[in-house]
């Protein structure tokens, strides 16, 4: 049986938004984004690295897709690039349509939870 593994940033304070860039997501006025950053360091690196190198692949919500989507693919001088590119990812959403412009993309049709079991057995996870 497959399992979802959630990787989530989080402040002490609870705080799980924008943590990469000022403007990743400043929905309701949030202006604190790009928090995460100044606090990386090489074991946090090697942690996310460890775990990006576990065989499977992605499930994604629309808006976390679009901002990957859209940063990823044009970072060529970094190690997690070739990975995000080359692994295969599931999208959750009812707005968007394939073709998905990012490589190894599938949109997952119907209600999620139900196309997630079917999508994880493809993946071989």
């Amino acid at each position: 049986m497959s399992r979802v593994v959630v990787t989530n940033h989080v402040t002490l304070d609870g705080v799980m938004q924008a943590p990469g860039r000022p403007d990743e997501d400043v929905r309701g006025g949030f202006d604190r984004g790009g928090w995460a950053i100044p606090d990386n360091d090489p074991v946090m690196g090697r942690v996310m690295g460890e775990g990006m190198a576990q065989p499977g692949a992605l499930l994604l919500g629309r808006r976390t897709y679009g901002d990957f989507a859209s940063y990823w693919p044009h970072q060529k001088d970094n190690p997690f690039t070739e990975v995000l590119d080359n692994i295969q990812k599931y999208v959750a959403s009812r707005t968007l349509r394939e073709p998905l412009p990012w490589p190894n993309s599938t949109l997952l049709r119907g209600d999620v939870a139900d196309a997630v079991g079917p999508a994880q057995t493809r993946a071989g996870c």
